[in-house]
């Protein structure tokens, strides 16, 4: 745990040290692990840093995959051959995979591995592949699972991603490089954002944490191929209670060997040795069982996963399209849907099988998960780059767009599916199904639990619906639900008939993704508990300390027998009976069904003593007593019988024998049992003559009550199918309201962030739907038209405005009907000028659905125009020579007295430097000027020689100006040549 982190750095050497040499004497030849390192740009320094760290005795094997052009050559083994003592080898075809090597895969091909041998396919295209570090993880996930361990250093872009999800999928770790330490964080960050990664540490901390996993229980059990550590049923049922606490999910239904396989795998990364210990460390760190829980669900899935079976399933699924109406429904359902690649690759199916039919119908596909953050994905419809190596170019081209970080999901194809959280093992399904996908979920659930499965998707399905299981999967013991259409890719037809629904297990109605309330009487009585039930039962009776006993239902059926009570019960002729009453032996029956009325009816202990009874030929007594249990709660409402032998008396031959046997020998006593026996048989014949005298009433009472019981059936009958359909109903409605509070909560989020863009925009924007009615409208167009939050839904030829636009609504009908925008300069009352433009209003399916209005304040342009033509003309038409010049001192402007005063035209002089038109011996001195200027003195009338073409040097007196940009700084200087005979003295 922790505390193996305080140790210092030498500790930690030794001891991995000492794994090392352990590791590498118990596994021979065959490396401990296999670690699959992707980099991309910025990645050699990376692969140095981590390659120098690392012991050249780890007993783990490392390939190298990078993003090289095919015509580059790598120099990469090279490199790293010099800074390690491992083997450095190129990754060739069918190279075995050896401990303490590190294979490097070479630009041009694709690499993967199989049965620990490297494979190699070389590619005729002129690129790579788009994404081979994905391709050799995942192929790393299926050859090596537990041993697979993957490394993500610095890289642009997300390819990695999809590969690591697989190797975790497989109960493989996750190390990436940390954003900080990589030169490109793309592909370190796009890993972490999968929230897998087991480790986040910069190239130099890994090969220490490496060695601490591969070397510790978990893989080194995988590695010497034996199961790894079955947990006691203590700190497991803890740990299953703690993640029903944090999670509101219970996962004992899962199968074993999964469940602790992920626990131990979380135990290897906390370096933790003892179940009870994880046990306390889940208690002490709750967020720990947020990570377990996810890495039992198991959320790794892909578009297209299995190409082969997609295909045949676009066979049924194009009949189905064909034999349906245009406009029919068709629902689809995928449970345990994960991100939902599955449930958008069965959208996109349909969509092409509607195109080839021609036929337009309205698909509904629901997909439901266990994990919520899951849905949350899926309902983005956002996926990373590498989504590109499951699809073929025409599909990621027509049903995707790209967008920053990936590809996103087309909005027709989203608009068929609703995903939504649900617990298929306790949640409703839903019916009226032609297509139920379950794949990969089953094989991680118990037999028990797959038996309630089956009956339900066959609940589920219409008549002929279809049902996809994964390749692993099958329908086991229910062939007679659904028949074979593909064996081999486990595609199924549903069969008529009623043995679904009987099978069917009962579900409480509620919201999808809330836990389900166990009711734990009917949880115990449900087949696969029978153990849990023996040991409540057991537990009751020893409480007791009671004798031969049955516990009995209010209906006298068996549903457990403790002690030997074949004198007391015998089995009825005929077909087998679990009934006490119908099992009595004979003079038991009477007496026990009294008790058992009178015990229902008070709920007290009832005792009946000295029973005669026939018990195998003889006479014997016995005493009974009956009693209503209440605790467990799961035995609640059950009966306790109890049998016992009658004290001091023993069994007889016969009547004579047994009085004589039970010492009852004095003449009182005799005389008290025969009057006993005179008045019962008296009772007794007075009752047969009111029993016959009602006979003839019951009778008749008796077919009223049959004719009125097979009506009640009937109803009854309806009346459940109509509960059903009302749980299914009622789950569809809470799923689509989910959808839709999740669509809400968009779309506010959508308005709130299209009002704050408009307004930070501080133009004046007004909305109009096609009557020239107000939509919307900026909190600036309050400055211009006298808008209020009520005036939604006026007319705007009714509202008053600030401008001196007479036709704006006519303008405005002109455009909605003409469809060109138009565009006017339009003045205020106070006299600001804005510019108006009317465009037509386009909704996403390119429909016209009203006009917006904008209108920029332009009145600083116009004023800066004014003074520019102003200035302009005070140039060009100024009586002294003005040459202009930038900061440079290259002419950027001339008037006209100065292109006759010089004798040069703006096409020879602009862009040139101003001292080329100037003598050599002033050069010097108009550069000082110059820069005095350009400092803030004032430079006026200083004696100058202007150098004209024609007439030489002229005197004249020279004026420097600095023009200014809009924030008053220095843009250019104005030389101003004014004749000296025309000026005083400067």
């Amino acid at each position: 745990m922790a505390g193996n982190n305080n140790k210092n750095r030498s500790a930690d050497a030794d001891t991995g040290s000492r794994m090392v040499e352990s590791a590498a004497e118990e596994s021979g030849s065959r490396a401990s692990a296999i670690v699959g390192i992707g980099a991309s740009a910025g990645g050699l320094e990376a692969l140095e840093e981590l390659f120098s760290s690392m012991p050249g005795d780890t007993g783990a094997a490392f390939v190298v995959v990078t993003h090289l052009h095919p015509d580059h050559k790598s120099l990469l083994p090279e490199l790293l051959a010099r800074i390690t003592g491992m083997p450095v080898l190129a990754a060739a075809h069918d190279l075995a995979v050896e401990p303490n090597h590190i294979y490097v895969g070479l630009p041009g091909g694709q690499l993967s591995i199989r049965n620990g041998r490297l494979q190699r396919l070389e590619r005729d295209e002129s690129h790579s592949p788009k994404m081979p570090i994905n391709f050799f993880l995942r192929s790393l996930a299926q050859d090596q699972r537990e041993r697979a361990v993957c490394i993500i250093l610095s890289g642009t872009g997300s390819d990695g991603t999809l590969g690591l999800q697989e190797i975790k999928a497989q109960a493989g770790m996750v190390m990436v490089e940390r954003p900080q330490s990589a030169r490109h964080a793309g592909m370190p960050t796009s890993a972490i954002a999968t929230g897998m990664a087991d480790f986040v540490l910069a190239p130099a901390a890994m090969p220490e944490q490496l060695i601490r996993y591969i070397h510790a229980p978990f893989l080194s059990e995988a590695s010497a191929d034996t199961p790894a550590h079955e947990m006691a049923e203590g700190p497991l049922q803890e740990i299953f209670a703690l993640l029903r606490r944090r999670t509101g999910h219970d996962f004992s239904e899962y199968k074993s060997n999964t469940i602790h396989r992920r626990i131990a795998r979380r135990m290897n990364v906390h370096q933790i040795e003892g179940h009870q210990q994880y046990v306390r460390y889940l208690k002490e760190s709750p967020e720990e069982a947020d990570v377990l829980f996810k890495e039992l669900l198991i959320n790794v899935t892909n578009f297209f996963r299995d190409p082969q079976a997609w295909d045949v399933l676009a066979t049924s699924l194009a009949a189905l399209v064909s034999s349906r109406p245009d406009g029919s429904t068709l629902r689809i359902w995928v449970p345990g849907c994960s991100s939902g690649e599955e449930v958008f690759s069965i959208a996109i199916l349909l969509h092409e099988c509607m195109d080839e039919s021609e036929r337009q119908l309205d698909v509904q596909i629901f997909g439901t998960d266990l994990d919520s953050r899951a849905i949350d994905k899926a309902r983005t419809g956002l996926y990373e780059e590498g989504i590109a190596d499951d699809l073929t170019p025409q599909r990621l081209a027509t049903f995707f767009t790209r967008e920053k970080g990936g590809y996103r999901i087309r909005k027709d194809i989203r608009d068929m599916t609703v995903f939504a959280p649900q617990n298929v093992i306790k949640d409703p399904p839903f019916t009226q199904m032609d297509l139920i996908s379950c794949r990969n979920l089953m094989i991680y659930l118990n037999a028990s639990i797959q038996k309630k499965l089956l009956p339900m998707f066959h609940y589920a399905l219409r008549p002929g619906g279809l049902l996809f299981l994964g390749s692993s999967e099958s329908t086991g013991s229910f062939s007679d639900l659904f028949e074979p259409l593909d064996k081999r890719w486990k595609i199924f037809r549903r069969k008529e008939g009623e043995t679904g629904r009987q099978l069917l297990p009962d579900f409480t109605i509620q919201s999808p993704g809330m836990a389900s309330r166990a009711r734990p009487l009917a949880a115990a009585r449900l087949p696969g508990r029978e153990a849990n039930m023996q040991h409540l039962i057991e537990h009751a009776l020893l409480s007791r300390f009671v004798p031969a006993s049955v516990i009995i239902d209010a209906k006298g059926d068996i549903v457990y027998v403790h002690g030997r009570t074949g004198a007391y019960l015998e089995p009825s002729e005929g077909q087998p009976r679990n009934n006490i009453l119908e099992m009595a032996r004979e003079g038991l029956q009477m007496e026990l069904a009294e008790a058992m009325r009178q015990c229902l009816g008070s709920d007290t202990e009832i005792r009946r003593n000295s029973i005669r009874i026939d018990s195998n030929g003889g006479g014997a007594l016995v005493d009974i007593s009956v009693v209503k249990l209440e605790q467990p709660e799961a035995l609640r409402d059950l009966l306790l019988v109890s049998f016992r032998p009658t004290p001091s008396t023993a069994d007889v031959a016969g009547p004579e024998e047994a009085v004589s046997g039970a010492k009852v020998d004095n003449g009182e006593q005799v005389e008290q049992l025969e009057r006993t026996l005179r008045f019962l048989r008296e009772t007794h014949y007075a009752t047969l003559e009111e029993l016959e005298t009602s006979n003839e009433e019951l009778e008749s009472t008796n077919e009223e009550l049959q004719s009125t019981n097979e009506e009640l059936q009937s109803t009854n009958e309806e009346l459940e199918t109509s509960k059903e359909e009302m749980q299914s109903l009622n789950e569809e409605l809470t799923t689509v309201n989910s959808e839709l509070q999740s669509k809400l909560e968009d779309l506010s989020q959508a308005n709130d962030d299209m009002q704050n863009l408009l307004n930070s925009t501080k133009i004046a924007t007004v909305f109009l739907d096609s009557e020239l009615k107000i939509k919307r409208f900026t909190d600036q167009a309050r400055e211009l038209i006298m808008l209020r939050e009520t005036d939604v839904g006026r007319p705007i030829s009714e509202l008053a405005s600030k401008l001196r636009h007479e036709d704006l609504a006519a303008d405005c009908r002109s455009v909605l009907r003409t469809l060109v925008f138009r565009e006017a300069e339009v003045i205020t009352s106070d006299d600001t000028i804005y510019l108006m433009r009317i465009m037509p209003y386009r909704t996403a399916r390119n429909a016209i659905d009203g006009l917006v209005l904008t209108f920029v304040d332009i009145s600083g342009l116009k004023r800066a125009q004014k003074d520019l033509r102003h200035m302009t003309e005070v140039f060009q038409e100024g009586a002294d020579p003005t040459i202009i010049v930038n900061l440079r001192n290259e002419i950027i402007d001339l008037n006209e007295q100065a292109m006759r005063s010089y004798g040069y035209s703006p096409q020879e002089v602009v862009g040139k430097s101003l001292f080329e038109i100037i003598p050599q011996r002033q050069r010097e001195m108009t550069a000082e000027l110059i820069d005095r200027c350009r400092g803030g003195a004032a430079v006026r009338t200083v004696p100058w020689s202007l150098h004209s073409r024609a007439s030489g040097d002229i005197p004249v007196l020279l004026t420097l100006h600095v023009l200014t940009g809009e924030r008053g700084e220095a843009d250019a200087i104005a030389l101003v040549a004014r004749k000296s005979d025309e000026q005083g003295p400067g």
